[in-house]
């Protein structure tokens, strides 16, 4: 065997020897396969891999609560509505209330008890019957006389949500829907002077109050802010919410003073006052709801969307969002304003299907502009409670 030979044949058993003991050392050094990790990776993995289970974890309870949640918002709230007495056909403040609860079942899914109390008297008790039950989610009291009632009601059921309409509750559970009744009532002055060929304007209340001044009051100012001129002639009061014959006698003196526009905030009483307009061919103003489909006479109402108030309050209540306290809007939120604006003229005459006569385009100009100079601030109404 020459040199070269041998030096070639260790050469290749040197390798063949490195290479059976690299194999034999490597896998003990870098050991590879399922089995084995380096500690290092497997610390970092199991951080990561605890850190993700939690993370899981709370994505999966956040999910939970968040259908619970969901099933919560979609099952049917219970709402109680207590009316004023009168009852369902007043054509004003119950079916406009009544009306809102319909919009909040049809749109909100909501259900809804209703009962039509015939005395005051009756209100605690029916107030106190929704309350112990505890299956209502807001009880709605519609009219300034359950004040009274509820005071006391709201104090007994301190988890119980109440609201009540025109009428302030000073309560922890009782949100308070007030509507600016002198900004609806300065529309219909507006129109009241516009209409007046004599330049003498009336008006007849139900009963010299506080409520019933801050319609005379936004009466008056808008008058006169349409017709400086104009003669607003002092209220002339019923006393009574109940008494159209009185309401009527009323009128005709008013009439025979030469008043030839009359608007009456008189409850039932105001009923008298209109026929009289009618029978006199006077212009008559009516309150709350829209009057206009009682007579031709009748042009205009001052309203308060008693509706859109009741739907409000709902939605608020069915989204966790209730909250008590006073709540006082006017025409800048649609909550008070006037028949004959475009806004509403639609609304009221399918309500209730009737059409309403004509207006000039002076009027209506005149009335939009007291309507966008009172959102805007511009035009500040004067208030029956200061």
């Amino acid at each position: 065997m020459s040199q070269t030979t041998r030096i070639v044949a260790f050469v290749l058993i040197g390798l063949i020897v490195g290479a059976a003991i690299g194999w034999v050392v490597y896998p003990m050094m870098n050991p590879i396969g399922p089995d084995y990790v380096k500690k290092s990776v497997y610390d970092t993995l199991k951080t990561e891999s605890d850190k993700t289970k939690a993370d899981l974890a709370k994505v999966q309870a956040n999910l939970t609560a968040a259908n619970a949640q969901i099933q919560k918002l979609l099952a049917p709230k219970k709402i109680g509505l207590i009316l004023a007495t009168g009852g369902l056909g007043d054509k004003s403040f119950n079916d406009i209330a009544y009306a809102g609860c319909v919009k909040a079942k049809n749109e909100l899914g909501i259900t809804f008890d209703h009962v039509q109390p015939k005395a005051i008297a009756e209100y605690a008790g029916y107030q106190t019957d929704f309350a112990k039950t505890g299956q209502y989610a807001l009880i709605i009291c519609v009219g300034f006389d359950q004040a009274d009632a509820l005071n006391v009601t709201a104090a007994a059921y301190p988890n119980q949500k109440f609201a009540i309409i025109d009428m302030p509750v000073f309560q922890p559970n009782v949100a308070s829907l007030l509507f600016k009744a002198n900004e609806g009532s300065f529309l219909v002055g507006v129109v009241a002077a516009m209409k007046s060929k004599t330049n003498k304007v009336g008006f007849v209340g139900g009963m010299d109050i506080p409520l019933i001044r801050d319609f005379y009051v936004g009466y008056e100012a808008g008058a006169k802010w349409a017709k400086p001129g104009i003669t607003v002639y002092p209220p002339s009061f019923v006393n009574n919410w109940a008494d159209p014959t009185k309401a009527k006698e009323l009128t005709i003196s008013l009439s025979e003073l030469g008043v030839d526009a009359v608007f009456a905030a008189a409850g039932k009483s105001g009923l008298g006052a209109l026929e009289a307009a009618h029978q006199k061919g006077i212009t008559g103003l009516g309150v709350d709801a829209c009057q206009c489909y009682l007579y031709p006479e009748v042009v205009a109402s001052a309203t308060k969307r008693v509706d859109i108030a009741v739907y409000d309050v709902i939605l608020q209540t069915i989204l966790g969002k209730f909250q008590s306290g006073l709540y006082s809007k006017g025409v800048a939120e649609g909550y008070t304003g006037c028949c004959r604006l475009p806004e509403e003229e639609k609304f009221w005459e399918q309500t209730f299907s009737f059409k309403h006569s004509a207006l000039s385009s002076e009027i209506n100009d005149k009335l939009r502009q007291a309507r966008d100079k009172i959102s805007a601030g511009e035009v500040t109404v004067p208030s029956g409670f200061t």
